[in-house]
């Protein structure tokens, strides 16, 4: 994170407005991966950095025009998405941390804004790089709540910094 926070510093985007958020968004993500690391269970503080974190690169969208359009489709991609995922993740939250149910779907809320903003812009980058955010979350959330994943650190952590990475990438175009 630290690296793509690099790349996206010394990079010329299309928006230095953009950019800006997504610096702060970046910046975000970084807290909630290290809460995430933290030995003790720091699950909902990385929860609520990854939420405000989120919340900033809908911001970071909302800098470039949008098209009413693709925003449907992505909103459709993105609601697809969760419908697969999250009822699996809701029944373990509510059987065994009732109190992250919630949070869970608010950030889910919020998560398929992202997806749909990023869609909006007419970057396939940018949506590609929010897609591959939003599964490796959905996989976190799987190996953690549902049932481990063979390999799911790995499996959870490469697409999340692909997608990390294309959405730094998408300040390009």
């Amino acid at each position: 994170m630290v690296g793509l926070i690099a790349v996206a510093v010394a990079m010329h985007p299309a928006s230095a407005v953009q950019r800006d958020f997504f610096l702060a968004a970046l910046a975000f993500g970084l807290l909630s991966d290290l809460f995430l690391m933290m030995p003790r269970d720091m699950f909902l503080a990385g929860l609520v950095a990854a939420l405000v974190e989120h919340l900033v690169y809908i911001a970071g969208f909302r800098a470039r025009d949008l098209h009413l359009a693709l925003l449907a489709v992505a909103l459709v991609i993105a609601l697809v998405s969760a419908a697969i995922f999250l009822p699996p993740i809701y029944r373990a939250l509510k059987k065994a941390r009732p109190s992250l149910v919630s949070p869970v779907l608010a950030y889910v809320a919020v998560f398929v804004v992202m997806v749909a903003s990023a869609g909006a812009t007419g970057s396939v980058v940018a949506l590609a790089g929010a897609l591959l955010f939003f599964y490796s979350d959905a996989i976190l959330a799987w190996n953690r709540f549902v049932k481990p994943i063979r390999y799911g650190r790995i499996v959870n952590i490469v697409p999340y910094h692909v997608g990390e990475a294309l959405l730094v990438l998408s300040l390009l175009t």
